[in-house]
């Protein structure tokens, strides 16, 4: 089983699903939380079908509309069940439980989704309005954790965080809205390279080839900001 499946939603946006993660906590479910051996029988074999066998994003939602302890469950008892939770274990236990997994696996989410939408419209402060290119916006800060900072690129809770706010601008379209991006690609470079918010800056040095960085980046893609006056 490949560890993700990547696919489009019913929106046409470039998501993954984190399947072998996916797997991983259920297995870890039965074996850690529910105190009980892993089964090799019917139901685990048709679950791994389901999980190896994914055609499109629906099949993605069949997976992820259940809670895990419920497939968790199901394999344990070898059949669907109706069953909430198995040998008088609470949801109380299953939250400690899930809170103490999430940290101990830097576990942050099972899908990882895309920027929905390339462009965002807002009112400048001029009086008109302005296109933010957030997709581009979105790939800049990834080239700059890889490229520029050198570091290994990870779905971790700074960068489900990130695309989140970009996915949740406002249909207001107000400039402060995107006042915690504008000229803020280092921050969250860094943040994600170090999976906190970070209070680090760039050195003087750092600055100057991160200008030339950002200057490639705007040549290779025939743009010079990531905010475009629209002109009326």
């Amino acid at each position: 089983m490949e560890d993700i499946y990547a696919y489009k939603d019913e929106y046409d946006n470039d998501c993954q699903f984190l399947r072998g993660k996916y797997y991983k906590y259920v297995s870890d479910l039965i074996t850690d939380f529910f105190e009980e051996p892993l089964p090799d029988n019917d139901f685990h074999t048709r679950f791994l079908d389901v999980l190896n066998t994914l055609e499109s994003h629906e099949d993605v939602y069949y997976i992820t509309s259940e809670m895990p302890f419920y497939w968790a469950i199901c394999i344990i008892e070898n059949r669907g069940t109706h069953h909430h939770l198995i040998k008088n274990k609470t949801n109380e236990d299953y939250s400690k439980w899930h809170t103490q997994y999430r940290i101990a696996n830097d576990l942050v989410t099972f899908i990882i989704e895309g920027i929905h939408e390339e462009t965002y419209i807002f009112n400048d402060n001029k009086g008109g309005k302005s296109l933010f290119l957030r997709a581009k916006y979105y790939e800049f800060v990834c080239s700059l954790v890889t490229g520029f900072l050198g570091k290994p690129f990870e779905n971790n809770w700074i960068n489900s965080m990130l695309i989140t706010r970009l996915n949740a601008l406002p249909a207001s379209g107000q400039y402060k809205n995107i006042r915690q991006f504008i000229n803020k690609q280092p921050y969250w470079a860094i943040s994600i390279a170090e999976n906190k918010e970070t209070t680090n800056v760039l050195s003087t040095e750092q600055l100057k080839v991160y200008t030339k960085f950002l200057e490639e980046f705007y040549k290779n893609n025939g743009i010079s900001s990531f905010v475009i006056p629209q002109h009326s």
